[in-house]
C-alpha cells in the first residue's frame, strides 16, 4: 500500500508542470498559443494521467522482481551511481518544458518508492542542522525517514550498529579522518549542481558505491591535490579529495570511496 502511494505521489507532482503548461495554454517556442477548448485539453490531461499510473505500476511490478532478486543475492537497495546514471541521461533527453530541478525531484520521488518497496525499514541518518536535513531530503526523497543526530560521530555510529543504511555528513569537517571501517563515501549533494561547485554534503554507507559512467574516487592524503583533482575538507595538513576515477591515487593517498560527479543543470 505504501509503495502504492508513493507511486501515485510521484506521478502526481510529474503532471502539475505538465497541467499547469497545458490548462495556462502556453505554447512551446515558435509555436502558436493553444486554441482549443479547455474541457477538451483536461481530457487529454486525464488521458495522460492514465498512461503515466499504468507506466509506474508496470515499473513497480519490475522493482519488485529485482526485489525478490536481492532479498537472495543480498544486494542493497539504495545503488547511488545507478541513482546518478538515471538521472544523468534523462537530463540528457530533457526537451522541457520540465526543467532539470522538476526531472530531478520526480525521479527522486520514484526512486524513493524503488527503495522503500524493497526495504520498507530504510533509514537514513543525517548530522547537523536544517541545511543538512533538507540536503539529504532532496537527495532521497520526503518518503525515506530520517533520523536527525547532532554529530557526525554518532550518525556513523548508527550506520555501523546497522541502525542506518546511509548517513548524510557535512562535506567540511574532520569525521572523515575515523571513518569507521567497511564504510565508503558514495554519493554527495546536491548532486544537481554546477562541476565547478564544492558539495555540501557526502553520503556514506557500509557498501563500495557503484559506477555512474562519470565518477569521482574519493581520497584522504597530505598535501595539495594532483592536477584535476579538488579539495572537499581540511584537517591540519591532511586533505579529502576527489579525483577523476580513470586516474591513478597520488602516493600516499587513501581511497574512501567512489562517488559519481556532479549533475550540470541543463538550460
Amino acid at each position: 500500500m505504501r509503495s502504492r502511494y508513493l507511486i501515485v505521489f510521484a506521478w502526481f507532482l510529474l503532471l502539475l508542470p505538465i497541467a499547469g503548461v497545458h490548462a495556462q495554454g502556453v505554447p512551446s517556442e515558435g509555436a502558436p498559443k493553444a486554441v482549443r477548448p479547455l474541457e477538451t485539453l483536461r481530457a487529454e490531461i486525464d488521458r495522460v494521467d492514465g498512461e503515466l499510473l499504468g507506466l509506474l505500476n508496470a515499473r513497480a511490478g519490475i522493482v519488485a522482481e529485482v526485489g525478490a532478486g536481492k532479498a537472495t543475492s543480498g544486494g542493497p537497495v539504495f545503488r547511488p551511481g545507478r541513482q546518478a546514471a538515471l538521472l544523468r541521461r534523462l537530463l540528457s533527453r530533457n526537451g522541457g518544458p520540465q526543467t532539470s530541478q522538476t526531472l530531478v525531484q520526480v525521479w527522486t520521488a520514484i526512486i524513493a518508492g524503488s527503495i522503500l518497496q524493497q526495504k520498507p525499514d530504510f533509514r537514513v541518518a543525517v548530522a547537523g542542522d536544517e541545511t543538512q536535513a533538507s540536503l539529504a531530503q532532496a537527495f532521497f526523497g520526503a518518503a525515506i525517514p530520517q533520523s536527525r543526530l547532532a554529530q557526525p560521530a554518532e550518525a556513523l555510529d548508527a550506520l555501523a550498529a546497522g541502525k542506518a543504511d546511509a548517513v548524510v555528513l557535512p562535506a567540511g569537517g574532520s569525521w572523515w579522518l575515523t571513518l569507521p571501517e567497511g564504510t565508503r563515501i558514495v554519493a554527495s549533494a546536491p548532486l544537481l549542481r554546477s562541476a565547478d561547485a564544492p558539495p555540501q554534503a557526502l553520503i556514506v554507507t557500509r557498501y563500495e558505491g557503484d559506477p555512474s559512467g562519470a565518477d569521482l574516487t574519493v581520497a584522504r592524503m597530505a598535501g595539495p591535490p594532483p592536477a584535476g583533482g579538488s579539495v572537499l575538507a581540511r584537517s591540519g595538513e591532511d586533505r579529502l579529495i576527489a579525483l577523476p576515477a580513470a586516474g591513478a591515487l597520488p602516493a600516499g593517498a587513501s581511497r574512501l570511496g567512489l562517488m559519481a560527479a556532479p549533475l550540470a543543470p541543463q538550460p
